[in-house]
């Protein structure tokens, strides 16, 4: 597999290639979500066999978008969490950069996404290491040089240094804002919880917890903002993946955020997520892990 096309400077531009981990990987069976949901603060556990259902439509959508799907194996070291791939790694033009999750029981995903990476022949361009935490879901392409980091309860300045340093390497600058406490540490709140870019003038927003610098970039940068329905939080309405700067997925049951989208220019594609998205706090963003847009 050493052909493989990787690099990306957008979150928008149009996806051809993902890492992916399905349920049979990384839930394993009914038997390790039952051992491990409470205990990773899933909201409510998971049913095996609708995970494994729902997975299979979402597969089908990107599918008909002519995504390549790379699909990580099952090991011993990774948890239920280990399905949403966003989150170990941060890619870039010039390969991926390792990150150190803070959420403790995620800290092994980083070394199952490495070696991954080494055995598809995708570069290593540099890894958060030591007391450095840094999350993929808190890092956006805000341009093609402009990245955004948030400071969380996940990614702390130390990470948000070294990834400074090493984007430094290749002339991409890091910009960082704080978020806010929300429902504490034990609650996943990731800035691409607050966040996410529909096309390169068009970002979709949670106004009333997204940081006030963030919106001032945004306006300084005349890139539009539109924001979600309050309703449409909690079923991760700003967790939207956008196929290309036209058309982006988003989990059923978040109808007045689809309206919006829609009422923009971006067709809409929703899917059932119950049991592989809400139940774990993790949308279709954080299921894929894209390492190659055109």
């Amino acid at each position: 597999m050493n052909n493989i096309k990787y690099g990306l400077n957008s979150n928008v531009s149009t996806l051809k290639t993902v890492l992916l981990k399905n349920p049979q990987a990384a839930f394993k069976s009914q038997k390790t979500i039952d051992l491990q949901w409470q205990d990773l603060n899933f909201i409510d556990k998971p049913d095996f066999k609708k995970s494994v259902t729902q997975y299979e439509n979402f597969i089908d959508i990107l599918n008909d978008n002519n995504v390549e799907i790379l699909y990580i194996p099952e090991d011993e070291i990774t948890s239920l969490d280990s399905i949403y791939t966003h989150d170990p790694i941060f890619m870039t033009p010039n390969g991926a950069v390792i990150g150190n999750m803070g959420k403790t029981q995620r800290k092994p995903e980083t070394i199952m996404m490495k070696n991954y990476l080494n055995e598809i022949g995708v570069p290593i361009l540099g890894e958060i290491i030591n007391d450095a935490t840094l999350e993929g879901g808190d890092v956006i392409w805000i341009d093609e040089k402009t990245v955004t980091a948030g400071l969380t309860y996940r990614t702390n300045n130390k990470g948000i240094d070294q990834l400074r340093k090493i984007l430094s390497t290749i002339s991409i600058e890091v910009i960082s804002v704080d978020l806010p406490h929300w429902n504490g540490p034990v609650d996943v709140l990731h800035l691409m919880s607050l966040i996410s870019p529909l096309n390169e003038n068009l970002f979709l927003i949670y106004k009333k917890l997204l940081p006030i610098s963030l919106l001032k970039l945004l306006k300084k940068l005349d890139i539009k903002t539109i924001s979600i329905a309050d309703e449409d939080y909690d079923s991760l309405g700003c967790n939207v993946l956008p196929l290309s700067t036209t058309k982006c997925l988003i989990t059923s049951g978040n109808n007045k955020t689809c309206k919006i989208i829609e009422e923009n220019g971006i067709e809409v594609i929703e899917f059932q997520a119950s049991e592989i998205c809400y139940k774990g706090s993790g949308g279709p963003t954080c299921l894929t892990r894209p390492i190659y847009r055109k």
